[in-house]
């Protein structure tokens, strides 16, 4: 089986971030894997300055957003391992935007076979920077999209739903085989 990095595309000019993370929210729990409570409602998050007009179905920063159409995708796909938290969101001209979601992918899946994967060491230790990488099917337990502890910012997507998706055309994502990952994030 193939895996893929589902993220929001670097090569698109003006992509939106995240400003920021609300003093409450620590952003580490965020990409924990672990089941969460929901936040505060309604949500509030503030883009970043350098944020342009372009809106794609992924807003990276300190915190993961999914619009609202690739959220009822996942739905309709039979994804259930994402929380969703609608969040207002205001752009750099001020105005709110209300079509996306915080997410949290619940499930980190130490799935990486490290015996075919480019990793290398870090000097004070723990597992190691994560370069060119493969899972192992068989960790992965069927998960069609999780996290993995070597990177927990990652997004990994299994092929079955990397080939759902992809007909999509889902504006401003990419999907990078893990084996062509170079530990840029």
């Amino acid at each position: 089986m193939s895996y893929f990095i589902i993220q929001q595309d670097p090569r698109v000019p003006g992509q939106p971030t995240v400003l920021d993370c609300p003093a409450d929210m620590d952003p580490e729990d965020w990409i924990s894997g672990k089941l969460l409570a929901a936040p505060r409602n309604p949500l509030q998050l503030k883009m970043s300055a350098r944020s342009g007009k372009f809106r794609g179905a992924i807003i990276r920063g300190t915190l993961t957003l999914f619009h609202d159409r690739f959220r009822d995708e996942l739905l309709k796909l039979g994804i259930d391992n994402i929380q969703f938290f609608p969040v207002e969101l205001e752009n750099p001209e001020g105005e709110i935007e209300t079509k996306y979601s915080l997410i949290n992918i619940v499930g980190m899946i130490d799935a990486v076979d490290v015996a075919n994967s480019v990793i290398e060491p870090r000097e004070v230790g723990g597992r190691g920077w994560l370069k060119s990488f493969k899972i192992d099917a068989a960790a992965a337990r069927g998960q069609r999209i999780f996290r993995i502890p070597h990177a927990p910012t990652l997004m990994i997507v299994d092929e079955t739903l990397h080939a759902s998706l992809t007909p999509l055309k889902l504006p401003g994502t990419w999907m990078l085989p893990t084996e062509s990952y170079e530990g840029f994030n």
